[in-house]
């Protein structure tokens, strides 16, 4: 198992707090169970079909403790679970609640989304940061998902072992400075890269690698010797897209 990363903030939703987003049969079931006097303790362990990286589990865990705060009576809820960041194998058990049905029941759909989500992406990351190695991966998908989720999905690629991601939202979510490249559009209105670069160097903060995007206008091979002679060791990189 790997240590335990300092847990990041994840602001719980009103809507899934209400159980607007659970699946409608678990509310049915609540309301048959309360009319029936049936509220056992029960255990909820939940597990992967494949093996993979978790990821959710911080946030998951954010919402239970928010769900529990509000139990009252004599049975206390227990939740052990791994951590983000730590491997599972095949039908691995990564997370077990304890606690009346009553209590969390109506939460299994979110808390199976955000596992299944998180963990899917972080464990992509990880195949991708495995193939790439040496060579450092960057995080760079948020234009692939909804907006409401780009944060999410940045803070699993770094916990998949990217070094970085490209939105300020979710880097600020793995503890990061947000990393990023150049723009097409910035290339093509200044109709040429190297003078793309240079504006670039000039006005973006020092600290900010020089990662120059070089397929835009010309053979890359081309663009990439132009740029670097242009900011000699300023110059980080070069991106193909």
């Amino acid at each position: 198992m790997t240590a335990k990363r300092p847990a990041p903030h994840f602001p719980t939703a009103a809507d899934v707090l209400s159980g607007e987003t659970a699946d409608v049969y678990f509310e049915r079931a609540r309301a048959i169970l309360a009319a029936e006097g049936l509220d056992p303790v029960v255990t909820m362990e939940i597990f992967s079909r494949g093996e993979g990286i978790l990821c959710g589990a911080e946030e998951a865990l954010a919402y239970l403790r928010e769900i529990f705060a509000e139990v009252d009576g004599d049975a206390r809820p227990v939740v052990e679970s791994l951590h983000d960041g730590d491997p599972f194998a095949t039908k691995e058990v990564v997370m077990r609640i304890q606690a009346r049905y009553s209590a969390f029941g109506l939460y299994e759909t979110a808390i199976l989304g955000i596992l299944a989500s998180c963990s899917g992406w972080a464990s992509a990351a990880r195949r991708i940061v495995d193939a790439a190695a040496p060579i450092p991966v960057i995080g760079f998908g948020a234009r692939h998902v909804h907006p409401s989720v780009a944060d999410q999905m940045d803070y699993a690629s770094v916990v998949g072992g990217c070094i970085g991601a490209s939105t300020p939202a979710g880097a600020r979510l793995a503890g990061l400075a947000p990393t990023g490249t150049m723009p097409h559009a910035l290339v093509l209105i200044f109709g040429d890269t190297v003078r793309a670069a240079e504006a670039f160097d000039r006005h973006i903060d020092p600290e900010v690698p020089r990662v120059i995007l070089v397929d835009t206008f010309k053979d890359e091979a081309e663009e990439a010797l132009r740029v670097a002679d242009a900011l000699g060791d300023r110059l980080w990189g070069v991106r193909l897209d």
